[in-house]
């Protein structure tokens, strides 16, 4: 059975969701991130966009990114 394009966007977005949310409990605990509606939605909300992150050579400069664009707009998701 070949999955439909809603099926493949649907893992594609929780792949996303799942890699943002690692990285905020890289940096922040997982009981912290886990306690935190506004992480949430920031992840969601950043899992559903089309952007793209150009190649990273490290997690610290994924974790770095995430804390950059937390400050930009994640209290305003």
């Amino acid at each position: 059975m070949k999955p439909t394009p809603t099926q493949e966007m649907e893992q594609r977005i929780n792949m996303r969701y799942a890699f943002a949310m690692s990285s905020f409990s890289r940096m922040y605990g997982v009981n912290r991130v886990n306690s935190t509606k506004e992480i949430d939605k920031f992840c969601t909300k950043w899992s559903e966009t089309e952007e793209q992150i150009n190649p990273l050579c490290t997690l610290t400069e994924v974790d770095f990114y995430f804390r950059d664009l937390w400050q930009v707009w994640g209290g305003h998701v």
